[in-house]
């Protein structure tokens, strides 16, 4: 969150946009993983990392760091916790709650320094512990909103839709996904709230490690809308820790720094 905002209202409005979006656009690995590790694409048994994302700043060509973010996994792969801070934010927490099967059944998202409940998720699976459906309740437990997701016969999501419990027409979003022989995402295709047009589409291309290089958006008439290309720098055990987002491939616009801490 980059702009101050003025109300309690128009805060909450906006960290409930960022959050969706933070869950929705930090990674497109939508095929089916086995822990929180599979999904990040990351390797050798991480305990935790610290991501500081910058701002690029094309005037003054100085960075500005406006997003701190921090996650714990356990040995098995999944998270713990994750805090988020952002930049005229105090900062949120998400704590994540798991059945006896592993499955994520709940996430709650808490204002970190009043630890007051902002959020929560409610996840549902089916029989092959696919996760079809979540709905997200707000601090008073008032739901509202709710996505459906389906799948392939390999378990990679092929479709979501999205309902605002408050929007009499129902759908809102609605995005279907194709994949590559690897199982990476290579397109994401996004509708209008009929859920029948097409509003956009996205294209992605990958490295030979799974780590998205290259992002296209696209109008529905196949006019290119913008381009992100994505430049990293590795440690010994072959995760990034520094990515470099650079707009039309050509200007740097932002830049992540990560730093691990590994189970032994």
């Amino acid at each position: 969150m980059l702009f101050n905002i003025k109300t309690k209202k128009n805060r909450l409005t906006n960290l409930f946009i960022g959050i969706i979006l933070i869950f929705s656009l930090s990674n497109c690995s939508e095929k089916k993983a086995n822990n929180d590790w599979t999904t990040e694409n990351l390797n050798n048994k991480v305990q935790s990392y610290t991501e500081l994302s910058y701002e690029v700043l094309e005037k003054k060509k100085q960075e500005k760091e406006f997003k701190k973010n921090e996650k714990n996994f356990d040995k098995l792969g999944k998270i713990t916790e994750e805090f988020v801070y952002e930049f005229d934010e105090s900062g949120t927490k998400f704590i994540p709650k798991y059945n006896e099967k592993d499955e994520k059944t709940e996430l709650f998202c808490y204002a970190i320094y009043s630890n007051s409940l902002l959020y929560k998720w409610v996840y549902e699976y089916d029989e092959k512990q696919n996760k079809i459906k979540d709905e997200i309740y707000n601090s008073s437990n008032e739901l509202t909103l709710e996505r459906f997701f389906t799948y392939n016969e390999k378990g990679n999501k092929t479709e979501t839709t999205e309902r605002y419990l408050h929007n009499p027409k129902g759908v809102v979003n609605r995005k279907t996904y194709e994949y590559d022989e690897n199982e990476n995402v290579i397109r994401i295709n996004t509708y209008d709230p009929t859920g029948k047009d097409l509003k956009s589409y996205y294209t992605f291309v990958y490295d030979n490690y799974g780590n998205k290089i290259e992002e296209n958006i696209f109008k529905p008439n196949g006019d290119p809308s913008s381009k992100w290309v994505y430049k990293y720098v590795f440690d010994e055990k072959n995760n990034w820790i520094k990515k470099t987002e650079l707009d039309q491939g050509l200007f740097p616009k932002y830049i992540l720094e990560r730093a691990y801490v590994y189970y032994e």
